[in-house]
């Protein structure tokens, strides 16, 4: 870089409002030509890249916080179970009457003990169910979910004003058009 485009760069830089104005919102450097927007995209690039340092750094910290995490609830899952076995055997040992609904319940101070009976778990393969289903007219246990296809849709509304219409000039209820100004990008 030759010495006069550096001067210029750091009268740029010094054109530049503290950091405290600068977050501010307080107006005072313009760009005004070629130079000093090459600068600006030099400045978004910079950010952008200090974006991405800080956002590793952060994910590489919870990375290694979820893995202690994980240690931890490892551990304590081990002490549960552990505390858990010594509970059930003892509560094997008591000759307890069950209820009516053939659980059993041992009250403690500070908590319960319980076996309670189940359902049974049900393993299904939904595409066997769904032909079995089909197969015995049993449709009443078939759930249909209906929803637009609105990328089809899509293709055939045209805009007016605020308003969605069909190809005939209908109105299609449930679709409101909000006009939005073109979108500025910066690529660096």
């Amino acid at each position: 870089m030759a010495i006069e485009e550096r001067n210029l760069y750091m009268d740029i830089v010094d054109d530049v409002l503290d950091e405290e104005k600068f977050n501010s919102g307080v107006e005072g450097f313009r760009v005004k030509n070629d130079i000093t927007a090459d600068w600006c995209l030099d400045m978004i690039r910079e950010a952008k890249a200090e974006i991405s340092r800080f956002e590793m750094v952060v994910n590489e910290k919870i990375r290694i916080l979820n893995e202690r995490l994980e240690s931890f609830k490892d551990k304590q899952e081990r002490k549960i179970s552990y505390f858990e076995g010594l509970l059930r055997e003892y509560f094997e040992s008591l000759s307890i009457k069950p209820t009516k609904a053939g659980n059993k319940i041992y009250n403690l101070p500070s908590g319960k003990l319980q076996l309670k009976k189940q359902e049974p778990e049900y393993i299904r393969d939904e595409e066997k169910l769904l032909n079995w289903i089909e197969k015995n007219n049993k449709s009443e246990f078939i759930k249909i979910k209906k929803s637009p296809d609105w990328a089809k849709l899509k293709k055939s509304i045209q805009v007016s004003g605020d308003k969605a219409v069909d190809e005939n000039g209908e109105v299609i209820d449930g679709v409101e058009v909000r006009a939005r100004e073109p979108k500025f990008e910066v690529k660096v």
